[in-house]
């Protein structure tokens, strides 16, 4: 939006990786500590921080400055329309959703699926839009070193006995693909990036029995160099809205394997650029595992057309 020719003030959680990504950018950054369940208090500092830097427009993208706005437009404290922005499909109670679209000049959905989903939770037509997320090409194509490529391969014990595939996302039913293995002939290594030392998933992740392996990682700020050592991207996840996770990995020319739910199939498509899994069905994510790895000249054609639809069709400027 800035290089669009908009003055962009930008309110994030401070010391977080997006602050320093957009200061780096060169937008105006403020720094805003919103808690959880503390809308009032939210509410408050969102509207302090509006009255000494005022905007023409508030984009709320997640649901703590979603719902502090909600509470300044119906208390007569926002002056300016508000739009809400939902990048995940909705989780919020139908009257909540509903009071939201009501006081909200405009519902953003970044799939049709997850706009679907809004309508039925209240929101009128009339007020949503479907933006899809665009793909932000200097994050995939950065060079990438011999030496970065072997510090992951020593982080995740990569080892030629076994096809390395992974998950890159925050907890999202990966227990489905955990479960899964045990049905998968092929020897595997599976890396889940972007899980906390203390999930429960770290425990499931320690009884896969061999011949396969399973990684955990915490958050990492930057994994390109993993996708270098992933033969299959894999996303079980059912509240995705349109995934960056997904994006990435097919802008790369890596296979994809996603659950046919949320807004998955608004950029998959089954057997043309990738493949759709039944949710929470380990067998079906077994099978499907073993036909993708089992006919490379097929993978490779629905890695090539993953490249084509992230870069052509899911472009940052297309979604500007």
């Amino acid at each position: 939006l800035a290089g669009a020719g908009v003055h962009v003030r930008f309110a994030c959680p401070p010391e977080s990786e997006v602050a320093a990504l957009a200061a780096a950018a060169g937008l105006e950054v403020h720094p805003v500590a919103l808690l959880p369940k503390h809308h009032r208090r939210n509410a408050a500092l969102l509207a302090g921080l509006l009255e000494r830097h005022p905007v023409d427009l508030a984009n709320s993208q997640s649901s703590r400055d979603r719902n502090a706005l909600t509470l300044l437009k119906a208390s007569g404290r926002l002056s300016v329309p508000f739009v809400a922005t939902r990048r995940q499909m909705p989780l919020s109670f139908p009257l909540g959703n509903w009071a939201v679209s009501r006081l909200a000049a405009r519902m953003i959905a970044v799939s049709r699926p997850g706009g679907e989903a809004l309508v039925r939770r209240g929101t009128p037509r009339d007020r949503l839009v479907v933006v899809p997320n665009g793909l932000v090409l200097d994050r995939v194509d950065r060079a990438v070193s011999a030496a970065e490529v072997a510090a992951w391969r020593e982080r995740i014990g990569w080892t030629p006995a076994q096809r390395t595939v992974g998950i890159v996302a925050r907890p999202k039913d990966q227990h489905v693909v955990l479960e899964a293995l045990a049905q998968v002939r092929t020897p595997v290594r599976l890396v889940l990036a972007g899980i906390p030392d203390a999930h429960p998933l770290v425990a499931l992740a320690r009884a896969v029995a061999a011949p396969h392996s399973v990684v955990t990682l915490p958050f990492a700020a930057d994994i390109r160099p993993l996708y270098e050592l992933l033969e299959v991207v894999l996303l079980p996840s059912r509240i995705e809205g349109l995934s960056q996770a997904l994006l990435e990995a097919m802008a790369l020319g890596l296979p994809v394997l996603a659950s046919d739910a949320a807004g998955n199939p608004d950029l998959v498509r089954e057997g043309v650029n990738g493949r759709l899994v039944p949710a929470l069905d380990p067998t079906a994510w077994a099978r499907a595992l073993e036909e993708t790895r089992g006919d490379p000249a097929r993978a490779a054609r629905l890695a090539e057309a993953g490249r084509h639809t992230a870069r052509e069709e899911c472009s940052l400027e297309r979604t500007v």
